[in-house]
């Protein structure tokens, strides 16, 4: 993250989510991880934090206090390790293979909008707030992980499983930030010219969900 003025503490929106740890990180370690099969550098710099204004219906603050005051364009990475319970999050979702089209495996999405995206993880969750991110998913042979990001590697973690790592460069708001797994497909509509537009959808449904978003490229284009 950049600094845009002189700081020793940074406030972060989480919801439904169990704060274990905060590590002090060298500058772009977050970038570097995305890059590098999700691979974080091993630091031992913990950091002062607190969990503060716990409210069940909009989050609570993570505040963390930074070992020295950092000055308007420094740059630094931090680390949060924290888990969330399945179920009863709005910010991601898990579907069972009964749940799905196909009927034969299970599904994930994110949900981030309006202020969901402090569930899916610790951030400066607003409108306001112009940001890049990134990721890596875990999956096996069958499931297909997808981001709102660019594929920067394709890695083998274990026998069986790849991790698929992403980044987007683009400074957007936290609302468009989401990830999927499921049995996935995609579909390239063109009837329109420019850029193509691409449709993700399970198998059994791709055909209709390209016809019902066909003229979607020409709305980007009017827009």
């Amino acid at each position: 993250m950049n600094v845009v003025a002189e700081t020793q503490y940074i406030q972060l929106d989480s919801w439904n989510q169990i704060i274990d740890e905060v590590q002090l990180l060298p500058a772009g370690s977050a970038y570097q991880a995305t890059m590098n099969a999700g691979t974080v550098p091993v630091y031992n710099n913990p950091l002062i934090w607190e969990v503060k204004n716990p409210n069940p219906t909009c989050g609570q603050v993570l505040v963390i206090e930074l070992p020295m005051i950092y000055g308007a364009g420094a740059s630094l990475s931090i680390q949060v390790f924290y888990s969330t319970e399945i179920g009863g999050n709005a910010g991601v979702n898990f579907l069972n293979p009964s749940q799905t089209s196909g009927g034969l495996l299970p599904f994930m999405f994110t949900y981030s909008q309006d202020i969901s995206g402090r569930m899916v993880a610790p951030q400066q969750d607003t409108p306001a707030n112009r940001v890049t991110w990134g990721g890596c998913i875990t999956t096996n042979n069958y499931l297909h992980p997808y981001m709102s990001a660019n594929t920067t590697g394709v890695y083998q973690a274990f026998y069986g499983f790849y991790k698929t790592c992403f980044y987007n460069q683009v400074p957007l708001p936290n609302y468009l930030m989401a990830a999927v797994v499921g049995d996935l497909s995609m579909g390239q509509i063109t009837n329109f010219g420019g850029p193509a537009s691409y449709i993700l959808a399970e198998p059994s449904v791709l055909a209709s969900a390209m016809s019902e978003f066909s003229n979607l490229q020409q709305i980007v284009n009017t827009v």
